[in-house]
């Protein structure tokens, strides 16, 4: 084999490699405040709902105020860019007993871009199995 068909084969190596790599996806697609606010309501909503349920009382209102994001990591779950963010919010609940009360939360959210970019999804893990499973909402 001649050198130059060496070199061309390696080159073909190279593109071919580089290509299939998997890269994060661009922190530009990130979601937005409304996005991260109304994923944050979700996960709330859910976690109030199943509590209500056990205790037989009514969900409360809730409002989020205030979101303070420190950290996005960009990555790919299922073939799908998805962002890990990390960060803290005000939540104001209120119910039939109270005028409303203040708390601070941190969150962490899996906010997955669907195929369009018109629609995300909220991956919540699933804490019975020890693989990479998840549960998906999609965000209103």
């Amino acid at each position: 084999m001649s050198k130059i068909a060496r070199i061309l084969i390696c080159f073909a190596l190279y593109f071919i490699m580089t290509g299939c790599s998997v890269n994060p996806p661009p922190l530009e697609f990130a979601p937005d405040a409304t996005t991260i606010e109304k994923a944050i309501a979700l996960q709330i909503n859910k976690k109030y709902g199943i509590l209500s349920t056990h205790l037989g009382t009514q969900k409360p209102t809730i409002e989020i105020e205030k979101i303070n994001i420190r950290k996005i990591e960009p990555s790919n779950k299922f073939n799908l860019p998805t962002y890990h963010l990390t960060g803290d919010y005000l939540v104001v609940t209120k119910n039939n007993k109270n005028k409303g009360k203040k708390i601070k939360n941190s969150f962490t959210l899996n906010l997955q871009r669907q195929n369009a970019g018109k629609t995300w999804r909220l991956l919540l893990p699933d804490t019975n199995s020890s693989s990479d499973k998840y549960f998906s909402y999609q965000i209103p």
